[in-house]
């Protein structure tokens, strides 16, 4: 039998640079329809998350401690990659949605 780790371990809060390039899309457009647009993006990302952000790792459990923390290491990798990949989504979804919003003003 298997045992299930909850990956990622930990989700940390914090402020990034993806926080400041969505500010500075919004910041020429009026504060109510920015915050239209915010929970837009807000949606959009919702969507997604669970496949980003939400995934379990099973290790055997009579593996060597060397090939968890292999599998772990790999697992790590592509949660990374994951993230990076959300983070690029989100900031073409910014820009969409400040484009569309243009067009229709």
């Amino acid at each position: 039998m298997s045992e299930i780790i909850q990956f990622p371990v930990s989700n940390k809060q914090q402020k990034s640079d993806l926080d400041a390039f969505i500010d500075d899309a919004l910041k020429t457009i009026p504060r109510q329809d920015r915050e239209k647009l915010r929970f837009e993006l807000i949606k959009t990302i919702d969507s997604y998350d669970s496949f980003f952000s939400e995934w379990s790792l099973s290790l055997p459990a009579d593996s060597s401690e060397t090939l968890r923390k292999q599998i772990y290491d790999i697992a790590h990798q592509k949660h990374n990659r994951k993230i990076r990949m959300l983070k690029d989504i989100m900031r073409l979804t910014i820009k969409v949605l400040v484009a569309e919003y243009r067009l229709r003003k």
